[in-house]
């Protein structure tokens, strides 16, 4: 368990890490807590690191440098330790098999020699000894291989339960905390498959880019709680606008990407303009005053594969057109012109 302090201790810890907190810009989120309780108790060497030199560098923490962070030196962690304890599980079966063996090769030098014994046809005295000896030789043979097959069985099934456990925490390192959807690693793994399967790129692979309109404005007129609600409240739209093949990820901060397969660059405008009219007509509901907030809009750039092209030319094609969206008024949706 990576936290061991009792109610009393992380009391204390909690009134220095808002202090801690106080001092940059980023949000009093979950991850931000998560940041400096690691770094305060000691428990995670590598973030301590790493925050010092961005400190040291005079850099504050806003929430994408918290979101980095996170990433980088927490999210992936578990599977770091279940790899080691993996790879310990492996060596402890390899010094099992190697007793086991040297064990056998023992026992089948005795029993050449006892062969060779048999050869020179002993007396009475002489192959009672020998018989006694061969029982006693195979009984320990047979208590080695038993003791070997007993351990093999334990150490399989922690196997497969370290297999679940490792695909569990590599699925979590590519899920953004937020939302439940991709980060930019998991829209990246995403991404490549698509464009390396020449089968999907014939049948046609857009990129929808997101952005929230006037998103500062809205965290600092309503709080970064509210603004969090927006974002996940957006995540969730994209995810029931798409299918199954389809990918939504968080790019980071305010920015969305939804990548399309199977997809005209006629039908992603359509998807395009469901996602935003759809979050233009919706309303947010705030936590503390329950008042009902609307007027939240997007804007979107739309751009589609093109032969010859890879996944960075069409995310820098729907930028451009993202960036168009925003310079033509933002609540719109542009699909990147070829030239």
């Amino acid at each position: 368990m990576r936290y061991e302090q009792d109610r009393n201790a992380s009391g204390e810890i909690l009134r220095l890490l808002i202090q801690k907190m106080a001092g940059h810009p980023a949000a009093f989120t979950p991850l931000n807590y998560t940041i400096w309780y690691e770094v305060v108790t000691g428990i995670n060497p590598g973030l301590s690191s790493a925050l010092t030199s961005l400190l040291d560098s005079g850099n504050l923490l806003d929430d994408e440098a918290i979101e980095r962070l996170y990433t980088n030196h927490i999210s992936e962690l578990n599977t770091d330790e279940q790899r080691e304890s993996l790879q310990k599980l492996l060596g402890k079966i390899a010094g099992f098999t190697e007793e086991t063996d040297k064990q056998a090769s023992q026992f089948g030098n005795s029993l050449q020699t006892y062969g060779d014994t048999l050869k020179q046809n002993p007396d009475a005295p002489e192959l009672d000894a020998l018989i006694y000896n061969m029982a006693g030789d195979t009984d320990k043979m047979r208590g080695s291989m038993h003791s070997l097959q007993t351990e093999l069985a334990a150490s399989k099934q922690q196997i497969e339960k370290l297999n679940k456990e490792l695909q569990s925490a590599r699925g979590e390192a590519l899920i953004d905390p937020l939302t439940g959807i991709y980060n930019r690693r998991g829209f990246d793994g995403a991404a490549k498959l698509a464009f390396d399967d020449p089968s999907v790129l014939a049948k046609g692979v857009c990129l929808l880019m997101l952005d929230i309109d006037h998103f500062k404005k809205i965290n600092d007129t309503y709080g970064h709680l509210f603004g969090d609600k927006v974002i996940r409240g957006i995540a969730e739209i994209a995810k029931s606008k798409v299918r199954g093949q389809d990918s939504v990820a968080r790019l980071g901060g305010e920015e969305f990407a939804v990548l399309l397969t199977e997809t005209d660059i006629a039908g992603a405008k359509i998807v395009a303009e469901h996602f935003r009219q759809s979050i233009e007509k919706g309303k947010v509901r705030r936590l503390d005053t329950q008042e009902q907030i609307s007027g939240i809009t997007i804007s979107i750039g739309v751009a589609a594969f093109a032969n010859g092209k890879g996944i960075v030319d069409l995310i820098d094609q729907a930028d451009k057109a993202l960036y168009q969206s925003k310079q033509q008024g933002r609540n719109r949706t542009t699909v990147f012109a070829q030239t």
